[in-house]
């Protein structure tokens, strides 16, 4: 009779000194990105700079030629030297950031390109540049670090082909830029 008690006495203490606290499971959050620029020149329907500064035609025009999924607008950029370029812009977040630029372009003849400045008071300072040289849609992935003040822009450049001669057409659809930290 006292080894039954005592076995069913250490049973009870052997459960009773099972319990855990058990903590609730926190879910890793993980930084998601946050969109500072996505345009795919149009709005409402129709064709749109939506914030960008052109010169204008003849050399800047929109396109109906577009990527999957880039709506029923691109921009056209002809010859860069007589001045086919857009730009755009946006403030930079403070401090050191990770950036991802994404875009759909294509070319015919002469590339053209894009290239994101850091522009801060009276300084421009080139960040990371591509040519394009696909003759078909394209999507491009540009990664790039930032360590910016309060008063620092972001200036991205859209670009036509180096010359006139032969003259290479280029399209850009589809910008995308983010904080991606």
């Amino acid at each position: 009779m006292k080894a039954k008690l005592f076995i069913i006495s250490f049973f009870l203490l052997l459960i009773s000194g099972c319990t855990k606290n058990i903590d609730p499971v926190t879910p890793d959050v993980q930084n998601k990105p946050t969109t500072l620029l996505s345009t795919s020149f149009e709005l409402n329907g129709k064709a749109s700079l939506d914030g960008w500064i052109s010169p204008g035609p003849p050399i800047v025009k929109f396109a109906r030629a577009v990527p999957q999924y880039g709506g029923k607008f691109s921009i056209f950029l002809k010859a860069r030297s007589l001045g086919a370029y857009v730009s755009r812009t946006i403030q930079a977040l403070t401090g050191k950031h990770n950036y991802r630029l994404t875009f759909w372009a294509k070319s015919t003849e002469d590339p053209g390109s894009i290239a994101i400045y850091k522009l801060s008071g009276n300084s421009k300072t080139l960040i990371k540049d591509r040519f394009i040289t696909e003759k078909n849609w394209s999507k491009f992935t540009i990664d790039f670090q930032l360590n910016s003040s309060s008063s620092d822009s972001l200036q991205i450049m859209l670009g036509g082909s180096d010359f006139s001669v032969p003259q290479g057409f280029n399209y850009f659809d589809l910008i995308d830029l983010q904080s991606i930290d």
